[in-house]
């Protein structure tokens, strides 16, 4: 059975000013990343549509004709 999730922690004074700060700075990536990230990402992409075409091929194994 799975843990129960605590409370997420509510941020005051400093802290929250920080975090804010923080996530309105944008992140620089260079080419090389981006280009990492988007071939991960066709990667993905492309075992998903293949689980999907194997899914589709068992299930049509297991259809019953009338």
């Amino acid at each position: 059975m799975a843990r129960p999730i605590k409370e997420t922690p509510i941020l005051y004074g400093e802290d929250a000013r920080r975090f804010e700060a923080r996530m309105k700075e944008r992140r620089r990536i260079s080419t090389e990343e981006r280009a990492r990230i988007n071939a991960d990402y066709e990667l993905v992409l492309g075992m998903l549509k293949r689980g999907e075409e194997l899914k589709q091929q068992r299930h049509a194994a297991t259809v019953w004709t009338a």
